[in-house]
């Protein structure tokens, strides 16, 4: 039931996809490696009861390139599901068959959606409804554009602090209308960002640190000054001297990019504050042991909060995940 409920909301999030929105029936290619068949099985078998979508089925290593690439031409959107990062020779221009259509992809990229080594967390990432999501975003955002001082910290010691003020506008991915269907995030770019951040989780980047270090369980500590990344230390062997080989390639690569705030609580169990740096973001993924079997995420809803005084007001975020807990404050003005 609950994989019925997941594949009904992206459903739902599909049919407000740029490339097909308003369209009465559209045709939608759904490509798969052989580990996703069961899955794009299910998705074509649940919208069958609402005759919205005009699926095909192909197989990404099975089906002739050329066959392929005409597919994805005639439809009027094409989604992808495989496994690249996580496969046990990864490379950074990924399995063979996306080499292959590099070219037809790059032509149609507006009517694209991948889904790159989601597995079995592709349901997680769905679970919550979309009205939940769309809430939260909004709530969120709607309080950052009041705010002075937004303010992270979690248990195991990591914290930041970004003044709003100077903040550009938030981007809000709720799924709806977003070329990135997976929702739940807020987002924006500062130049002040300052704080100690404990990473640990995988990374999601070209780069092949996930293949090499797996899932991180000892921190890996950045120290962050104005948005830039000033030092590091870890105890994990060698990756220090890996992830400082990267920072001293390009003065660039020490930039904080995007801060975001993720508020899906199926795929992403705590809200969490993500920075990216250049081409690797730093977040703990949904397959890094956060939660643990027979637990599930509940959230509390925003509560404002005044002091003593009435001097100061704010909205604090609180998400509990198992033993896991991050708190967000945002000082408001008066």
């Amino acid at each position: 039931m609950e994989q019925i409920s997941a594949i009904e909301h992206f459903l739902y999030y599909l049919h407000h996809h740029p490339a097909v929105e308003g369209l009465p029936q559209p045709k939608v290619l759904l490509g798969h490696t052989d580990s996703y068949t069961a899955m794009v099985g299910n998705i074509i078998e649940t919208a069958s009861l609402s005759d919205t979508f005009h699926f095909t089925a192909l197989g990404l290593d099975t089906t002739p390139i050329e066959q392929l690439a005409t597919a994805i031409t005639q439809a009027d959107l094409y989604v992808l599901f495989y496994d690249a990062s996580t496969l046990p020779n990864p490379t950074a221009e990924g399995p063979t068959f996306i080499r292959a259509l590099q070219g037809v992809m790059s032509e149609h990229w507006k009517k694209s959606l991948l889904f790159k080594d989601y597995g079995r967390y592709f349901y997680d990432t769905f679970s919550v409804s979309p009205q939940r999501i769309a809430g939260l975003n909004a709530a969120l955002i709607d309080n950052m554009n009041q705010g002075q001082t937004l303010s992270f910290s979690d248990k195991s010691g990591s914290y930041f602090e970004v003044p709003l003020r100077e903040l550009k506008k938030w981007t809000n991915i709720n799924g709806v209308g977003n070329y990135d269907l997976a929702p739940g995030e807020i987002a924006t770019h500062s130049e002040s960002i300052n704080g100690h951040v404990k990473f640990v989780g995988t990374f999601l980047s070209t780069i092949p640190f996930a293949r090499k270090y797996g899932i991180i369980e000892t921190p890996l500590e950045l120290w962050i000054e104005n948005s830039t990344i000033t030092r590091i230390a870890t105890e994990v062997p060698g990756l220090e001297h890996d992830f400082t080989k990267y920072l001293n390639a390009n003065p660039s690569n020490r930039k904080v990019e995007e801060l975001g705030i993720g508020t899906n609580e199926g795929g992403n169990p705590v809200v969490c504050a993500q920075c990216r740096v250049r081409g690797t973001p730093l977040r703990s993924a949904p397959w890094a042991g956060r939660r643990r079997q027979g637990q599930s995420s509940s959230g509390s809803d925003f509560q404002q909060w005044h002091s003593g005084r009435g001097q100061a007001r704010g909205v604090r975020r609180a998400v509990q995940s198992g033993d896991e807990r991050v708190n967000i404050t945002v000082l408001l003005m008066q």
